[in-house]
């Protein structure tokens, strides 16, 4: 009996041992986002940004699922991981019936966007998303769950409508970005997310601008006025061109 009790209990430590090196956590958590819904202009968005970091001392395996709790029919939403923005027909990015797999490999220390983007299509409200985090291999044992909300209110100023147009774009980035309803913005402005500054580059209309030499990773770009005040600050992922 002792033979066969023993080895059961070695087992059971090592699966507990195996489950307590996975540690991972959601920055912020909840989310909280507010911003306009313009009816003239359908692809304006509100993005709730996070950052799931393997805390743990092995690498891991991501899945993640969307679900939405409460938003108004109209709105459109999208997810973003360090692999792409997916298209709002993606719930998760390992999804059988959409032939989609693709897991989010996170090695101890390493981070990735958890991204949520709302296009309100012009219709104003709130919403709430919730992103559920499980390992790959072990799809119904929820880890970590965040809890995205958006106010979206209706464009009701020129200034409004200027803070809406502004947009840095492609996002994700390889090579060159571009700065969209630039107008008023005299400088962009490239930080990395501890703060240091990478990139000043002056704005003008037309150009674009070369990020191809910063290391792949996520950042920070800033909209600055004219009269030295931000405007605006996204979230920018760079990725490499691969071979």
């Amino acid at each position: 009996m002792k033979q066969i009790i023993l080895p059961c209990i070695i087992l059971l430590l090592a699966f507990q041992i195996g489950i307590t090196q996975v540690n991972l956590t959601l920055t912020p958590n909840p989310i909280e986002t507010s911003g306009f819904a313009d009816p003239n202009d359908l692809f304006v968005e509100i993005v709730g940004y996070a950052t799931l970091k393997n805390e743990g001392s092995e690498s891991v395996t991501i899945k993640w699922e969307r679900f939405f709790v409460d938003m108004p029919e109209e709105w459109e939403v999208q997810v973003c991981d360090l692999n792409q923005c997916y298209v709002p027909v993606v719930y998760s990015n390992i999804a059988g019936d959409l032939g989609l797999d693709a897991p989010v490999t996170l090695a101890p220390g390493e981070s990735t966007n958890l991204d949520v983007h709302i296009q309100p299509k012009g219709v104003n409200g709130a919403g709430e998303v919730r992103v559920d985090v499980s390992l790959a291999n072990a799809p119904n044992d929820v880890i970590v769950s965040g809890s995205y909300t958006f106010d979206a209110a209706l464009v009701s100023s020129s200034k409004d409508l200027d803070k809406v147009k502004l947009s840095v774009f492609p996002n994700p980035a390889t090579d060159y970005v571009e700065v969209r309803g630039g107008q008023n913005v005299d400088r962009l402005v490239i930080y990395s997310v501890l703060g240091r500054q990478m990139r000043s580059f002056p704005v003008l209309s037309g150009n674009r601008y070369y990020v191809g030499d910063l290391p792949s990773g996520l950042y920070l770009a800033s909209l600055v006025h004219k009269n030295g005040n931000i405007l605006k600050t996204f979230r920018l992922s760079k990725r490499s061109l691969r071979p």
